[in-house]
């Protein structure tokens, strides 16, 4: 059986992003030598849900900062990226990382998020696949 956490960087009110960003950053780093096996970082955008909008950036400072524990987007939000940045974004982290990475895609459940890129809620899943 392995072990993982999930991370929202959820933001209380009144306390600044780069403070939620550079804790959570430090707590990833902790839950490796708490003996987790992987790290999976929610992808959020405009606040809301959190602030983790570039996760392939947040996870290679995790990644360059540790040396055992896996670390993954869960999920990356495939309709709101070019495929092709995204994959060479991960395929970078991956090497970057010693190949922990791991990948989880979805289409994303915020239509507030969507929208903010100009692509209606309801295509989505036509994006998705």
């Amino acid at each position: 059986m392995k072990f993982s956490t999930f991370h929202l960087f959820q933001t209380p009110p009144g306390v600044p992003d780069d403070q939620i960003i550079l804790q959570e950053v430090e707590l990833m780093k902790y839950v490796e030598d708490l003996g987790f096996d992987a790290v999976w970082v929610g992808e959020h955008h405009f606040r809301g849900e959190g602030v983790a909008a570039s996760v392939p950036v947040l996870l290679s400072a995790v990644a360059g900062a540790t040396k055992r524990i896996r670390v993954g987007p869960a999920v990356s939000c495939l309709p709101l990226t070019d495929p092709l940045r995204n994959a060479e974004d991960y395929a970078t982290l991956d090497v970057i990382s010693g190949g922990r990475l791991n990948f989880g895609v979805g289409l994303g459940n915020r239509a507030g998020e969507s929208l903010v890129w100009g692509i209606p809620f309801t295509e989505m899943r036509e994006r998705f696949n």
